[in-house]
């Protein structure tokens, strides 16, 4: 009877195992594609501006964090500080960013958004507020079921990126955008 019920149980946790792995797998799968998809549409709406989605969200942290170091860039937009790097120096080249020393620590940079920056910014803007199916259609769900997926999300990043993101990034406020 011992026998019985000790190979139950390596069963019972071999398929736990099992299913926790088919979960992993399922919101890699599903994380992924939805990014793909909404870099797909982000990637578009880029070319008309010609300027790609990675720096599109370096002009956002950069409006709703007015200045920002590189490596303060990094952390908020999940990227590698030699990334950061990469995508500031065109940035800069079209005006769009303005790198200065740190007054108070001179070893360091600060990245600051320009005037033409935020003007690009804004049309960037008012094209997503245009597009009905930007990142990617939700008609089909209600509006628990959006809040609910957001919720979901916001609650993984706080354990992954600390809660300040949030309130840094996920729920900050573009100036000048009615929200209504």
């Amino acid at each position: 009877m011992k026998k019985i019920i000790l190979v139950f149980t390596i069963v019972s946790a071999s398929r736990e195992l099992k299913m926790k792995f088919l979960m992993k797998q399922k919101m890699l799968l599903v994380i992924r594609a939805l990014y793909f998809c909404m870099e797909e549409q982000w990637s578009e709406l880029g070319k008309e501006h010609r300027i790609s989605p990675a720096q599109q969200h370096i002009l956002f942290l950069l409006s709703v964090n007015p200045s920002l170091t590189p490596t303060q860039i990094s952390e908020l937009g999940c990227w590698h500080i030699s990334t950061v790097t990469r995508l500031l120096k065109p940035l800069e080249f079209k005006g769009l960013v303005y790198v200065s020393p740190d007054t108070e620590q001179r070893k360091y940079k600060k990245v600051s958004i320009t005037k033409e920056g935020e003007q690009l910014f804004q049309k960037l803007v008012e094209s997503v507020q245009e597009m009905e199916h930007f990142p990617f259609p939700v008609n089909h769900l209600s509006d628990n079921e959006l809040l609910g997926f957001l919720e979901y999300g916001q609650s993984f990043l706080d354990v992954m990126k600390g809660e300040s993101y949030g309130s840094r990034v996920i729920n900050a406020k573009i100036p000048g955008v009615d929200y209504n």
